[in-house]
Parts: structure tokens; C-alpha cells; sequence
């Protein structure tokens, strides 16, 4: 090497210590024109490319480093290239090799750790990271990657003590305080969840992650202008950040700020228009806003794509029984093949069915979600209503108690026992089925609405009275329904009633 070339590597050498990326660039250039794209000169290219995130192009100057030279960091930068670009297996494979040469770099085996568990190998990462514990190195990441594992497992007490131990072994490591704010909230405990994310904006004020995440925390807790707060400095970061554009219509609805919150989907879809958050939240939108040809075209260009998770699949299909359009998702689960369907699945095609008017088909299927689900409260409840719709009301009736004996709070099979009662004149027994809901939720609105009109119906005025003014203060406000009802003729007619109504803003 020249003299010229040992200058100008020293100098990006001080460069790369400084951070200094576009004079780090503008050396490398130098080096290229005096003859010195060497090794070297590859694998500094390939590590500023994975500074801006081109992760392919960083694995192929990776690679022509190794043919140049095969050095052990080449190797090494080549792996993580391929993880950060998700080709996994192939990130998987290199880092085998390469541990196996070097197996004491712990490292290494913490890339390697990454590598399984995002292909959900989760012994091999206990395997890995215990090995790793062993040997009393790097502890924070390996503490991190267990939580990770436990996260996934749903063991979420034992994955929020494994970030806790990871943060507090390394504070800087702010990966770990991220995953620890998202395993409080999945277990309640919001305030913490966004003190640990505010912890991490404050380690890193460009943390778009932490950002983002808190304003779902809060858009949950109903805090929208603290939520769109937070989007508009992880926007002001990134203007293209598609999840931040999505979680701002969602606050936006949310706050029935329905225009912006179209602007905001718009904006989303603008960027990548196969998001399918945003497709389903706009979907949803439509469907609010009464626009069904525009929700259904949004819905059906959704299953008509390949590569839809399960849960987005359960959700278009949901979205698309809305507008009752019921043969499209028999036609649907039915080309995927019955067989193939998971349960919640098969329940849709079990509800589409029923609605198409294929009651028998519909029994049919439920009855084998039965069989291999086991019984279920909610799945008893709809077998029970289908039943009543072709005329067996005593089977539906026995289906109905058999709901409630493994699920006292379940508000449908109660509402529909006490139903068939009141339509047998069997007053006492509707009020005695309603009451037992009653006592697993005092505050439940429409089961004291309920109540009101069993007992107006059995001429106990002074309880409907006192149930119909409990079911107002507890939320009920369908004031037409009430006016209506021919169940409280009876004491629309009383002088007790015309004064809770003038009370309550009922006339």
C-alpha cells in the first residue's frame, strides 16, 4: 500500500470513530480512484450501507470482501447483513459456520440466537442463550432474547422479569426497555408501559418505535391528543412511517374525526397501498360512513390477495358478514377447503351459512366445531339460535342453560332463554334467568332494561320502574326503544313514569 492509500484509510479510520458518514463516503470514493478497492475498501462499503439500511447491497460488498479476503469480521458482517435483509436461513446458515469456527464469540451466538427466533426455532434460542449465560459475557442481549421467547410463549410475567434483569444489567440497552414497556401493556400495567417508553424517547429522542407504540397505548386508554402528539414527532422523523400514518386515522376515528381520519388512511396507502391495517381500518370507516360499495370493493380486494395472515383473514371475512355478504364468505372458506380451517374460521363459515338460509349445512359445521373445539359458551349460544330458527326450541333451550352452566355472565344465551320463557308466559322464570346475569354484572344496561320489561309484562310496575330508571343512570339511551316498547305499555301509562321520564330527558 502507498503512502497516499495508508493516509487516506487512517483518515477514514478517524472518520468511522467520528461517525462522520458523508466525508467516510467521500474517502472511500478517494480510495477507489487511487486503486485501493481492496478487502478493505469492500467491506467498509458494506458497512455503510447497512448504516442506511441497504441491507442487500451491504451483503453483496460483504461477500466480494470475503472473496478478496476471507477474514472472520467479514464473515461476521455478512451474517447480520443477511438477518437485517430477512433472509433468515440464509443469515442462519452463515452464522453456524462461522461459530463453528470461532466458538467463543458471544456475539456471534447472540446473532445467531436472533436468527432462530425469528424463525421460531425457541429451543434453540433457550439452547443458544443459556450457553451464552455460561459463559458470563454480553449477559444484557442474552436476557433480552429469553424475554423475547417467554413474550411469544405468552409467559408474559416471566418475559417482563427477563427485560427488567436485561435493562438493569445494561441501562444504555434501550431494546430491552422498549420490550418491557410492550410486555406491561399487553399485561395491563399501562402507566409503566409509558413511563418505559418515555424512558426510551429519552435516551433517544429519535426512538420512532417507542413513539409509536405510545400513542396505541394511548389511543387504547382514550388519550387521543397525547396520541397524536407522539405520531407527530414519530412523523416529523419519518414522513413515510405507514404504521404512524395508520395509527393516526385510528385516532383520528376514534375521536369521529372521520375526514381527517380518511386523510390519514389515505396517506398510509399512499405510501404502501397493501397495508392491510389500513385497508381493514378503512374498510371500517366506510362501513361506519354507510359507503357499502366502497367497503366491499376495499374488502373483497383484501381476500382476493395471497399472503393474508389468519387474524386478517378472521378479520375481512368478519368486515364482509357486516355488509351480509354471506355467500361471498361461504364461497371463500369453501375454495379454501373445510378441512383447512381453523376454528374461528370455520364459526364464519358456520355464521354465513345460517344467514344464507342454510340452517341444516350451518348445524352441521357448528357441530363439528363442537366436537373438536369442545363447548363453549358462545359457540352453544349460536348453535342455540340456529336450532330456534328451524324449530327445535326445547333442544335450543337445553343449549342455552348449557351456556350459562359454563358461562353465568353469557349475556346472549341468557337474553334468549329468558326470550323463549316470556314468549311460554312464563314470567317468574324469565325474571329468575335474568337475575342470575344480573349478579355478574350489576351494572349491565340492557340486562336491566331487560329486566324492566319482564316485570312490566308480569304487572310488577314499581320493579320495572326501578329497573328501567337503573338501566338510564347505567348507560342505556335508546330513548325510542324505550317509548316504543310495547313490553312498558303498561307503565308508560303511570304518573311515576311521565315524572323519570322528565328526569331522565326521555320526553
Amino acid at each position: 500500500m502507498d503512502t497516499m492509500g495508508a493516509a487516506l484509510w487512517d483518515l477514514y479510520e478517524n472518520q468511522k470513530v467520528k461517525g462522520l458518514a458523508a466525508p467516510m463516503r467521500q474517502t472511500l470514493f478517494k480510495l477507489e480512484k487511487s486503486g485501493q478497492a481492496d478487502h478493505r475498501w469492500f467491506n467498509a462499503m458494506g458497512e455503510l450501507a447497512l448504516q442506511d439500511k441497504n441491507y442487500s447491497v451491504a451483503a453483496r460488498f460483504f461477500r466480494l470482501a470475503m472473496e478478496e479476503k476471507p477474514m472472520p469480521e467479514y464473515e461476521l458482517n455478512l451474517g447480520n447483513a443477511l438477518f437485517y435483509s430477512g433472509d433468515y436461513p440464509a443469515a442462519k446458515a452463515r452464522l453456524e459456520t462461522y461459530l463453528n469456527k470461532y466458538p467463543g464469540d458471544v456475539h456471534a451466538l447472540i446473532d445467531l440466537a436472533n436468527c432462530h427466533l425469528e424463525l421460531g426455532e425457541l429451543a434453540k434460542v433457550k439452547d443458544l442463550c443459556n450457553a451464552g449465560l455460561s459463559q458470563k459475557a454480553a449477559t444484557a442481549p442474552l436476557w433480552n432474547c429469553l424475554g423475547q421467547v417467554a413474550y411469544l410463549e405468552g409467559a408474559l410475567g416471566i418475559a417482563w422479569d427477563y427485560f427488567d434483569k436485561a435493562y438493569a444489567e445494561a441501562p444504555e440497552y434501550t431494546d430491552a426497555l422498549f420490550n418491557r414497556a410492550n410486555t406491561a401493556h399487553r399485561l395491563g400495567r399501562d402507566k409503566e408501559s409509558l413511563d418505559d417508553f418515555a424512558m426510551c424517547i429519552r435516551k433517544d429522542e429519535n426512538y420512532e418505535g417507542a413513539l409509536l407504540n405510545m400513542a396505541i397505548v394511548r389511543l387504547e386508554r382514550g388519550d387521543l391528543a397525547e396520541g397524536k402528539a407522539n405520531i407527530a414527532q414519530a412523523l416529523k422523523l419519518n414522513p413515510n412511517n405507514v404504521d404512524a400514518h395508520h395509527v393516526l386515522g385510528r385516532l383520528c376515528l376514534a375521536g369521529k374525526e372521520f375526514r381527517s381520519a380518511r386523510d390519514a388512511f389515505r396517506e398510509a396507502m399512499k405510501r404502501d397501498e397493501t397495508h392491510v391495517p389500513t385497508l381493514l381500518a378503512l374498510a371500517k370507516l366506510h362501513i361506519q360512513e354507510a359507503e357499502r360499495l366502497e367497503a366491499g370493493s376495499v374488502l373483497n380486494r383484501l381476500l382476493d390477495r395471497d399472503g393474508l395472515d389468519p387474524e386478517e383473514k378472521l378479520a375481512t371475512l368478519t368486515l364482509l358478514l357486516e355488509l351480509d355478504e354471506y355467500p361471498r364468505c361461504v364461497q371463500h372458506l369453501q375454495a379454501m377447503g373445510i378441512d383447512a380451517l381453523g376454528p374461528d374460521l370455520r364459526k364464519i363459515l358456520v355464521l354465513g351459512l345460517w344467514k344464507s338460509g342454510k340452517i341444516k349445512a350451518a348445524i352441521r359445521e357448528l357441530e363439528k366445531v363442537l366436537s373438536t373445539e369442545g363447548e363453549t359458551a358462545g359457540t352453544l349460544t349460536l348453535l342455540a339460535r340456529m336450532l330456534v330458527q328451524s324449530g327445535a326450541e326445547p333442544l335450543a333451550e337445553s343449549r342455552y342453560r348449557r351456556a350459562l352452566e359454563l358461562d353465568p355472565a353469557c349475556q346472549g344465551a341468557a337474553f334468549e332463554l329468558a326470550r323463549i320463557h316470556m314468549t311460554r308466559n312464563e314470567g317468574p322464570k324469565a325474571i329468575s334467568v335474568l337475575e342470575r346475569l344480573l349478579f355478574t354484572a350489576p351494572s349491565d344496561a340492557d340486562c336491566l332494561y331487560n329486566l324492566a320489561c319482564c316485570q312490566a309484562r308480569n304487572r310488577n310496575f314499581d320493579d320495572s320502574l326501578h329497573y328501567l330508571k337503573l338501566a338510564i343512570d347505567n348507560g342505556f339511551q335508546d330513548f325510542d326503544k324505550i317509548n316504543a316498547d310495547d313490553d312498558l305499555k303498561p307503565i308508560r301509562q303511570l304518573k311515576e313514569y311521565n315524572q323519570l321520564a322528565t328526569e331522565t330527558g326521555l320526553i
